[in-house]
């Protein structure tokens, strides 16, 4: 077995050193930041006696402005599209093909939830990474498509377990190199390893686990040895035909299991994204960071109101043991006195005493700690559901004012989205080659009427309706490679609130007669009516029959 440290695994020592010089250190940042926000908050508090005696309640204001702000910024759907720059021809069916198979592939993907899971990262460690790479085992929609194989496929990387070569620049596609980061077992290390003729002997157990994200990540099976960290090092450099292209080596701290081998990628197949941009770093900040001291302060003062009520909440009994031998609480239970001297009252003997009261600015500024750490992040009252919405127009015009904060956060995730869309078209235009593809086309076909006979019209034309269908054709996508598109992230609203005034407008087209009920129906959002398209045919059914049967008596 080799001792030597390969050069992946010397980079990545650098990486770490970079990322523990940070202030303050990344990986005690990232892992505070996930206990706080799962709610493990009395972990890192200080161990002493007195805080030993606190109760230890947790008030998990984070988690619930986590929460908000994530839906928030996946209310909206998002879709990539790619645009020809001469409109026609084979540039606007390449565009075409290009948009079709990328939402395959996101749908493939679950993309939409896969788009919370990172914001979710984002906004525990401040970053969000999505990795790329062809499957060349899989085989597309189980076979489907005859003899085409090799899929692509996506995983989410914790942020702290990708390392860039020039860290003061967050731009991927601008880095001498990028590490990524993960712990595998090293039986499959080692058969991925034989099957590329690499150094598969050479790849030995490791402890190296410490730097993985969260307490799941550092904690592994008692007597566990059989894991080993693994590092994929991508570099550019020029390819077979000369240009620029990615290179990839995996490796172990003392084996390679394949170097330096040549993708044919233009782009790194890495999508960075930051919660909030920290200058010259390409860590991001997370959204966490800033509420801990705020939380934390919430936690323990509600602990000492506690602690207060448990220790003054109740008075307290003094007796003069000399008289009263015992004291009890017993509800009913008679209480023995001697000694005591005529007219002496019964007072001297016992008391209670009333324990002072605590003041109510304590209450105060826990209630304006929450209240300013909420609205100084943007959660406002209308965004938490705290209004009732007796003015719906009022009370979407607060929604949009309080998503201002998040602004700089959505761009920043649509550029990220921009990232995927232009390494998938990469990695298309790479590996594909001609294959079969399902895309969705539209065709002219005729309306069919009792015993699936055409329909004709009054003028006694047959009667045509256009219909979306999915179809298998063959494309050539290696053209892509010679192609410049240009790429587009559109969004379209998808919130509550936007249900409620689409809902509003065609209430209104309804009742001023622009719409029949037919096109009102169509355009309503099918959840608001069950079984809405049974709906719809029955009246289109009654409607053709109406027509039908006033066309016969005007010819009569």
């Amino acid at each position: 077995m080799k001792n030597t440290m390969t050069r992946a695994w010397e980079l990545y020592e650098q990486g770490r050193a970079y990322n523990n010089q940070l202030e303050p250190n990344q990986y005690a940042l990232v892992n505070t930041n996930i206990e706080f926000f799962h709610g493990n908050q009395w972990l890192h508090m200080p161990d002493t006696p007195a805080m030993r005696r606190l109760p230890k309640p947790v008030f998990n204001i984070i988690k619930r402005v986590t929460s908000l702000f994530v839906a928030t910024l996946t209310s909206n759907c998002a879709a990539i599209y790619f645009e020809p720059l001469r409109q026609g021809g084979p540039d606007q069916e390449a565009a075409q093909c290009a948009t079709q198979e990328v939402a395959n592939l996101l749908e493939k993907f679950k993309m939409e939830y896969r788009i919370r899971e990172a914001l979710f990262d984002g906004a525990q460690t401040g970053d969000y990474c999505a990795h790329f790479y062809w499957d060349a085992a899989a085989v597309p929609y189980g076979g489907a498509l005859g003899d085409a194989s090799g899929e692509i496929a996506m995983e989410l990387v914790d942020g702290i377990n990708v390392m860039f070569g020039n860290p003061a620049d967050c731009d991927a596609q601008r880095q001498p190199y990028i590490l990524l980061l993960g712990r595998d077992t090293v039986e499959n290390l080692r058969e991925e390893a034989r099957a590329w003729g690499g150094q598969w002997e050479d790849v030995q157990p490791d402890g190296e686990f410490d730097g993985m994200a969260g307490q799941g990540g550092r904690t592994e099976l008692s007597g566990d040895a059989g894991k080993a960290l693994y590092v994929y090092l991508y570099t550019k450099a020029p390819g077979a035909d000369g240009r620029e292209t990615v290179h990839v080596t995996k490796a172990t701290r003392t084996a390679v299991i394949y170097e330096d081998v040549d993708t044919g990628l233009r782009r790194y197949p890495i999508a960075w994204g930051n919660w909030e941009k920290q200058k010259n770093q390409y860590h991001g900040r997370a959204l966490v960071t800033g509420i801990i001291p705020n939380q934390i302060f919430i936690n323990t003062m509600f602990a000492m109101v506690m602690r207060h009520l448990q220790l003054m909440g109740f008075p307290k009994t003094v007796y003069n043991a000399d008289l009263i031998g015992s004291w009890s609480n017993e509800v009913g239970q008679a209480i023995a006195v001697r000694g005591l001297q005529p007219g002496q009252p019964i007072s001297q003997a016992a008391c209670h005493l009333q324990p002072a009261d605590m003041s109510a600015q304590i209450l105060t500024v826990i209630d304006r700690a929450v209240s300013y750490t909420k609205d100084c992040l943007g959660a406002t009252d209308a965004q938490l559901g705290n209004v009732r919405p007796d003015n719906t127009s009022a009370l979407m015009v607060l929604q949009s004012a309080a998503q201002v904060p998040l602004e700089n956060t959505r761009a920043g995730l649509y550029e990220w989205l921009e990232d995927v869309g232009a390494i998938l078209l990469d990695m298309m235009g790479t590996y594909y080659g001609l294959r079969p593809m399902v895309r969705e086309r539209q065709f002219r076909e005729p309306v069919l009427g009792p015993g699936g006979v055409p329909r004709l019209g009054l003028d006694g034309a047959m009667e045509l309706q256009t219909v979306t269908r999915r179809v298998v054709e063959p494309y050539d996508f290696s053209q892509f490679r010679d192609l410049w598109l240009k790429l587009r992230v559109d969004v379209g609203a998808a919130s509550c609130f936007s249900e409620i005034a689409m809902t509003q407008t065609l209430d209104n087209l309804r009742a001023n007669g622009t719409l029949d009920v037919i096109q009102y129906l169509e355009r309503l959002p099918d959840k608001l009516i069950p079984r809405k398209a049974e709906l719809v045919a029955e009246l289109k059914q009654a409607k053709r029959k109406m027509e039908e049967e006033g066309k016969i008596k005007n010819e009569e």
